[in-house]
């Protein structure tokens, strides 16, 4: 088995069987990718040949490899799975295609091609030339899958006259490292040529199949910081670059969103009170940064930007440095609107000579109607799996600003080869107990099943059938049904695992994987629906009950209702034409859980009681 197919808390197999455990898996494709409109490969004989310099440090938000620069869109464009990158943003190279799915013609036993990224032709008719140089960096793994040591990072050249690719590099797999630079000449006649190109290819393996079925995306290759031109020699890696190397995150606190209308009650508890941003001085000199500036944008409103100074720093030759900047003052203006969005942006100012476009970077705080941990991107997916995990349970803290309807909730879901979406499962929300740990049950929707969204970073919505009220602290989750695991999205990137809590044999245990379960609490309804929901509840007590209950509800006296009583069987035990009183005797009914329903022509009220 691929050794490092999944991070695992608890790994015991037990010949063939597995042991009950939570995990994350990578994952079987890039949900980033899967069924989005793919940019159109310009046809090579249609393209006009690139001129020198070639470079790309792939430093822009899209996710797919320019189009100006690269022949095919294979490759994955990021900010989130290289570790300490020359640059934020790499292309990554694993074993999904360009929708985003494992290679249908990948085997189990043996290595295979998977991703490539592959130039458009480049004019390097310069016959003779001696100072023509292709470098690039390189690491492999970053925070996903290694690369094991029968898998390789390949670079090839096409020989225009010769239409022919040759092997000039290749890299065997390895476990995560610095970020690597290679150097190498293009020195050859048949390359000096116009309409040459290069490419880098993934062999890939997923090891044997004793479980195929865990067998998900591997074999991670980041590649940053191409160039190709002339003038060049064999100790030219070095580039006088500052850059940033990591994204901006949230500026809430805990919290990567949080529902407007909850922010807007809780200003200054909602608020982090720091912003912090890493960058690399790549240069082999000390650099100066004459200032680093931020600024905060109301996208949604009128209100005017906000800016600070962050001051003046020296970085030292090849240095990564993480600073960190409290902004005073800082706030969010208010406004009436039911949503809002907040553009941050972080800009290095320094010498002229600099790469400016990696010098800036941004990121938009949304206010929703949820709360989330995650950054709505999956590196993995979640999930307990094994002997005796059939009812398990998996469950995520939440502190909410202010006390709130719940009204649903959304899972992102990854998939995986043995799918999961036959597999029901419950949502479930739980109070806090004094430990801190899930306590009782405030509500459980029966009988749903993963869905799978074909939109970038869509996640599925799971409506409650009536609003759950929710006053501070609580639980969100599910158990499960069967021992299959459900592979809920997981963010690497943002540790919030002291809010995870899975309970396999009866008692919860703190989850250890580091990263953010991708499930995100719906709330959200305006004062006047509350009044109507409110309006709308009926309470039976005392519940249980052995003899008579009494019944509460917003009636009018001057009309006149039913009364049904259902067991769970859906037979109707109980009905009144005409109820009239509050008090209705219920001894005659065997032990076990009733469904009580008041209607008129307008109104229903619907509640649950217990008879013992």
């Amino acid at each position: 088995m691929k050794n490092n197919i999944f991070y695992t808390i608890i790994l015991i197999l037990l010949t063939f069987d597995l042991s009950a455990q939570e995990y994350t898996t990578f994952l079987p494709g890039n949900p980033q990718l899967i069924n989005i409109n793919q940019k159109t490969a310009k046809e090579k004989s249609e393209k006009a040949l690139l001129e020198l310099p070639f470079w790309d440090d792939f430093s822009y938000p899209d996710i797919y490899p320019d189009a100006d620069l690269w022949s095919d869109n294979q490759a994955y464009i990021n900010r989130t799975l290289a570790f300490r990158p020359p640059s934020a943003g790499t292309a990554t190279l694993d074993a999904v295609d360009s929708a985003g799915r494992i290679y249908e013609y990948a085997d189990y036993n043996e290595v295979f091609y998977a991703d490539s990224l592959t130039s458009l032709p480049v004019n390097l008719d310069y016959p003779g030339d001696n100072t023509v140089y292709f470098s690039f960096s390189f690491q492999p793994q970053g925070i996903g899958d290694q690369p094991e040591v029968q898998d390789s990072l390949i670079l090839e050249f096409y020989a225009p006259e010769e239409d022919s690719w040759t092997k000039i590099w290749r890299q065997a797999g390895s476990p995560k490292k610095d970020f690597s630079s290679v150097i190498i000449p293009v020195n050859e006649d048949k390359y000096l040529k116009a309409g040459f190109m290069f490419r880098f290819i993934n062999i890939a393996s997923f090891g044997t199949s004793t479980y195929p079925t865990l067998a998900t995306n591997c074999d991670f290759w980041h590649i940053d910081y191409v160039y190709l031109n002339r003038g060049r020699n064999a100790t030219d890696t070095v580039f006088h670059d500052i850059a940033f190397t990591a994204p901006l995150h949230s500026l809430l606190n805990n919290y990567e969103s949080v529902p407007w209308e909850h922010y807007k009650a809780s200003p200054s508890k909602g608020l982090t009170d720091k912003i912090k941003v890493s960058y690399r001085n790549n240069d082999n000199v000390t650099r100066i940064i004459d200032s680093l500036n931020f600024i905060l944008e109301d996208i949604s409103g009128t209100s005017p930007d906000q800016k600070w100074y962050a001051g003046t720093s020296v970085p030292s030759p090849f240095t990564d440095y993480d600073v960190t900047f409290s902004p005073q003052p800082f706030n969010f203006p208010l406004n009436s609107n039911a949503e809002a969005d907040f553009l941050l942006t972080a800009k290095i100012i320094t010498d002229t000579y600099d790469s400016v476009q990696n010098n800036v970077i941004s990121y938009t705080q949304k206010f929703r109607n949820y709360y989330a941990y995650d950054d709505g991107s999956a590196e993995a997916g979640y999930g307990i799996y094994g002997n005796g995990t059939k009812y398990g349970k998996v469950a995520l803290k939440f502190s909410p600003l202010k006390d709130d309807y719940l009204t649903g909730v959304y899972m992102y879901f990854t998939r995986a080869f043995e799918d999961a979406s036959q597999n029901y499962f419950w949502i479930y929300i739980w109070d806090v107990d004094e430990n801190g740990l899930p306590g009782d049950t405030l509500k459980t929707i029966e009988g749903v099943r993963p869905e799978y969204e074909n939109e970038i970073n869509k996640f599925t919505f799971y409506e409650f059938d009536e609003p759950l009220q929710i006053n501070g602290d609580f639980f969100i989750g599910w158990t499960q049904t069967t021992e299959g695991k459900l592979n809920i999205g997981f963010d690497f990137n943002n540790i919030n695992n002291d809010k995870v809590f899975y309970n396999i044999s009866g008692d919860w245990i703190q989850s250890a994987e580091q990263g953010s379960l991708m499930i995100r609490p719906a709330f959200g309804y305006s004062a006047s629906e509350i009044s109507e929901i409110e309006n709308k509840k009926l309470k039976i007590f005392p519940n249980p009950a052995s003899d008579f209950i009494n019944i509460d509800f917003k009636r009018d006296y001057g009309k006149s209702y039913r009364l049904e009583i259902y067991n769970m069987q859906g037979k109707n035990v109980y009905r009144n034409n005409n109820f009239e009183d509050k008090t209705l005797n219920v001894g005659f009914l065997s032990k076990g859980l009733y469904i009580l329903t008041v209607y008129d022509m307008q109104d229903t009220f619907t509640s649950q009681f217990v008879v013992e």
